[in-house]
C-alpha cells in the first residue's frame, strides 16, 4: 500500500519504536506531558454560531459527503450501498446524519472532540505541548510530548451524561497516549524527514459483564497524523499530510480510515467486520460464499471523483515467500484487498468528492 512506513508507524501506539527509523530525542529532551482533567457540558460536536465549522474539521466529514453517487453513477444499487456504508460510520463515531442522509449535523467521539480541544487551546498543557515541539522544529532539534512515558493520562467528563446517570464510557472518556514527536530531517540517504507526528489513543473503561450493554459501541481507537515541521503551527487546526485513524468497537468489528491529503488525495476506508454483514455484495453481481468479506476496502480518489469497493475472502495480505530461504520472510499477496489495483475494483461508480478537500 501507499506510503507503507508512514501507516506501520501509526499502527502501534508509540511512533518512537516503528520500523521507521523515528530518531531518538536524547538524554537531555524535555517531555513537558502531565495530567489533563477537563469537563465538558456535553461530548456532542456540532455547528454553532460561535463555531460555525466545528463539523467541517471532524474525520469523517468529507469522505461521508464525498462517496455520494453523482452524474451516471447514481441509481438505486449504489444509493444503497452508500447508505450501507454510512449507517456503519454512524456506529463508530455517533453520527446524526442529516435529514437527505448525504451529511451529519452531529457526532459524538473521543477522535473528533480531542481534536477540537488542541485545536481551540482549551487544555494548557497541550498548549504547552505544541509550544514545546514548534520550539524544538526552530532548534532544529529532535523532540517528544507524550503522556504515557511520563505517566500522565487524559480525562474528559461529560456533565450532562453525569446528571443523567449515563452509562460509564458515555460520560467520561480516558487516553492513555497523546504523543506529539518531531523528527528533523536527517543527512541525506536517511529516512529523517524534518516531519511532525501525532499519535491519540483511547480506550474505554472496563465495566461488569451486566453493564456491558448499555456502553456505546466504541470500545478503543488509535489515531496518528503527520505534519510537516514548517507549517506547523501552536494556534487552530494543523493540515496534515497523511492520517489514519483505526476504531474498534463491541459488537461490528472494526474500521480503519486512512487519508492522503497531498499528491494522491484519496481516502481509503478498511471494513473490518466479520461477524456482520455490512455491504450485500450479491446487489452487485459478486457471487460470495460469505456476504461479509474478510477484507473490504471502499477508496475514494477526490481527483479523479470516482469511488471504488474492493473485496476479498479468505485472502491474507502477505504470504510466504517461496524464493527465500528465510521461512519467515513474506510477499505481498496480490488477492487481498489490499493490495488490489484500481482495475480490479467489484464496484466503481462516480462519487460528488468534496470541494473543500485540503
Amino acid at each position: 500500500m501507499r506510503h507503507s512506513c508512514f501507516f506501520a508507524a501509526i499502527s502501534i501506539a508509540l511512533l518512537g519504536v516503528s520500523g521507521c527509523k523515528m530518531e531518538d530525542t536524547g538524554p537531555t529532551a524535555f517531555n513537558p506531558a502531565t495530567n489533563v482533567d477537563l469537563t465538558f457540558s456535553t461530548f456532542d460536536l456540532e455547528n454553532t454560531d460561535k463555531a460555525p465549522d466545528n463539523l467541517k474539521h471532524t474525520r469523517f466529514w468529507d469522505f461521508y459527503q464525498g462517496i455520494q453517487p453523482a452524474g451516471s453513477g447514481d441509481n438505486a444499487i449504489t444509493r444503497a450501498t452508500v447508505n450501507e456504508i454510512r449507517t456503519h460510520i454512524d456506529r463508530f463515531i455517533q453520527a446524526t446524519p442529516s435529514s437527505d442522509g448525504k451529511s451529519y449535523e452531529k457526532v459524538r467521539n473521543p477522535l473528533d472532540l480531542i481534536n477540537q480541544v488542541i485545536a481551540f487551546n482549551e487544555a494548557d498543557n497541550f498548549k504547552e505541548g505544541r509550544r514545546y515541539i514548534t520550539q524544538r522544529i526552530i532548534e532544529g532539534q529532535a523532540g517528544t510530548y507524550n503522556t504515557r512515558t511520563n505517566g500522565a493520562l487524559i480525562r474528559f467528563t461529560d456533565q450532562n451524561a453525569v446528571l443523567d446517570e449515563a452509562s460509564l464510557n458515555d460520560k467520561l472518556w480516558i487516553y492513555p497516549t497523546l504523543d506529539w514527536t518531531y523528527q528533523p530531517a536527517g543527512p541525506e540517504g536517511t529516512d529523517l524527514d524534518d516531519k511532525v507526528y501525532r499519535t491519540i489513543q483511547y480506550v474505554s473503561r472496563s465495566v461488569v459483564p451486566e453493564k456491558a450493554k448499555a456502553q456505546p459501541e466504541l470500545i478503543s481507537l488509535l489515531a496518528g497524523s503527520r505534519f510537516d515541521a514548517n507549517s506547523f503551527k501552536t494556534n487552530g487546526y494543523n493540515k496534515p499530510e497523511f492520517a489514519t485513524a483505526d476504531y474498534q468497537s463491541r459488537n461490528y468489528g472494526g474500521i480503519e480510515l486512512r487519508q492522503e491529503f497531498i499528491r494522491d488525495k484519496i481516502d481509503t476506508l478498511f471494513i473490518k467486520s466479520p461477524d456482520k454483514a455490512v455491504l450485500d455484495m450479491s446487489l452487485h453481481g459478486v457471487t460470495l460464499t460469505d456476504t461479509s468479506p474478510d477484507c473490504l476496502r471502499v477508496e475514494l480518489d477526490y481527483a479523479m471523483s470516482t469511488l471504488r469497493v474492493f473485496h476479498s475472502n479468505g485472502q491474507p495480505a502477505k504470504l510466504k515467500d517461496p524464493t527465500s530461504q528465510n521461512p519467515d520472510a513474506t510477499i505481498k499477496n496480490l488477492a487481498n484487498c489490499g493490495n488490489q489495483e484500481n482495475n480490479e475494483a467489484a464496484i466503481s461508480w462516480v462519487a460528488e468528492g468534496a470541494s473543500s478537500r485540503q
